[in-house]
């Protein structure tokens, strides 16, 4: 479940997401592509599109700028930090 505003307005606060599980050396990375990965310096987990690949790292931005923690503040994130590509979302209607 998303969450927080960072990637405002492709994923809002309690979004649902479905990803594919990312698999090194079989799974391709492409720019635009939002991903789950573990933050490289916190032990917290982050969903984020892609801006940048190459062959062992790849570059973050979230949609929502001004309220995005990316690689402007921690770098680029390591593939194996990667944990699936979302595929999909469930947006959950406000009541």
């Amino acid at each position: 479940m998303v969450s927080g505003d960072s990637m405002l307005p492709s994923l809002e606060e309690g979004d649902i997401v479905f990803f594919k599980e990312y698999k090194k050396n079989k799974s391709r990375l492409k720019n635009r592509q939002i991903v789950i990965f573990n933050h490289p310096l916190k032990n917290k987990t982050l969903i984020k599109r892609i801006i940048s690949v190459n062959q062992n790292n790849i570059e973050v931005l979230g949609d929502n700028i001004e309220f995005s923690e990316d690689s402007k503040k921690f770098g680029l994130v390591n593939n194996e930090k990667i944990i699936g590509i979302i595929t999909s979302k469930l947006m959950i209607p406000k009541l």
